[in-house]
């Protein structure tokens, strides 16, 4: 190998690590309808073991539409997760799910009010899996959330990681609006 191509791989595997160390440290990030984006601190989260980060990935379109009447309005959610160990790359381990997922409307006197609406616990072993050579190994959620009349309202997706010792890691809060087609 000439030193040309060492350095071409070293720039590649830095380029790789810092596109990496900006999805995890940027977490599950909350895009309005303006498409601005909000996180919270991972300082503030709780870690779960060697669990250092919970990191979401929303496709552009993550919504699944499920039901039996064939309405064009979203029943459900698609992304993936990974679970940060600080090494780099996302990891498969055992234990649990836990998935909120809110609902915002504004109340009688314009105040935003926020409801949970459904929530859903998965163990990891039921999941699918992704790998990705940058990103590492992860999960693939679909959660699905029947007859709820979110369609046209903001919601708000909680993913925790609780591992088999009951401890915590939770992702930054995302916030999406569901689409609302007409009939």
């Amino acid at each position: 190998m000439t030193r040309v191509q060492g350095t071409h791989r070293g720039v590649r595997a830095i380029v790789a690590g810092v596109g990496l160390l900006a999805l995890i440290a940027g977490g599950c990030r909350s895009a309005g309808a303006s498409g601005a984006t909000s996180g919270t601190s991972s300082a503030r989260r709780s870690r779960s073991g060697d669990i250092h980060g919970v990191v979401c990935l929303f496709d552009p379109k993550p919504w699944l539409n499920v039901d039996a009447a064939g309405d064009p309005d979203p029943e459900g959610i698609r992304y993936r997760v990974f679970l940060d160990t600080g090494g780099g790359k996302g990891v498969l381990r055992d234990g649990t799910f836990y998935i909120e997922m809110y609902e915002l409307r504004r109340g009688p006197s314009g105040e935003i009010e926020r409801t949970l609406v459904s929530d859903w616990r998965y163990p990891t072993s039921e999941l699918g899996t992704v790998s990705s050579k940058i990103l590492g190994k992860g999960y693939k959620l679909q959660l699905r959330w029947a007859k709820k009349d979110t369609a046209g309202h903001e919601v708000e997706l909680i993913t925790q990681y609780i591992d088999p010792a009951g401890n915590t890691t939770r992702s930054a809060t995302k916030r999406l609006r569901v689409p609302k087609y007409l009939p």
